[in-house]
């Protein structure tokens, strides 16, 4: 497995205290786009951390939380608070119906294809805790790429995916070359995690489809 120097450095604490803040920092229980957003700069890092492997999964993600990091820096981030600020203040001004305004992508579509991987990531570390610690963690990987994100996916970037999932090791190994707390740790985060993360999914994802969002070009 081709992974950069910085191996051990991803942080599921991390994680988990953004999913906790994400939900808990808004008066009105709606969900804090700041929070999110770091919560998914963390969530990059796994991908960056296996080099070669899963570089263009990163890649991908870091150019959509850049994109959310200029809604949220401009002039109009008192509209981007929220993930519900945003979608009242995109479709109630059109901007949903552009594939860009001013060169930059809307927040919403750009959202969007944060929260399908989103998906893929939620139901992978489920699974992930769920296995063995000799379970081949490719196809733990593959199984819910086929289920999640691959629908979502060109021809050839299923067949990239495909080809990167061959490298994965088995998920002990994975766990100590990736993560910054102990293996025992880690099996009891991942868990956690997952039960902090699936109410933001499923609060984002009910309201796409309120606002039919989730179909977005």
């Amino acid at each position: 497995m081709d992974t950069t120097e910085n191996s051990n450095d991803f942080d599921l604490e991390r994680v988990l205290t953004c999913f906790k803040r994400c939900t808990s920092a808004s008066a009105d229980g709606s969900l804090v786009m700041r929070d999110y957003i770091d919560a998914f700069r963390e969530l990059c890092r796994f991908f960056e951390l296996t080099g070669r492997l899963f570089g263009f999964v990163a890649r991908d993600l870091q150019g959509k939380i850049n994109v959310m990091e200029h809604h949220l820096n401009s002039k109009k981030a008192h509209h981007y608070s929220t993930i519900q600020d945003m979608v009242a203040f995109e479709t109630a001004t059109c901007l949903t119906d552009h594939k860009h305004n001013n060169k930059i992508p809307n927040g919403c579509r750009t959202l969007l294809r944060l929260h399908r991987s989103f998906q893929f990531i939620l139901q992978f570390m489920h699974e992930l805790s769920l296995s063995e610690d000799e379970s081949s963690v490719a196809a733990i990987a593959g199984d819910v790429y086929r289920e999640t994100l691959a629908r979502h996916h060109p021809w050839v970037i299923q067949k990239m995916a495909a080809l990167a999932l061959y490298a994965l090791p088995c998920r002990k190994d994975l766990i100590d070359i990736m993560c910054r707390q102990p293996h025992d740790q880690v099996l009891k985060l991942l868990g956690e995690v997952v039960e902090a993360g699936q109410p933001i999914y499923s609060a984002t994802d009910e309201l796409y489809e309120q606002a039919n969002l989730l179909n977005l070009p």
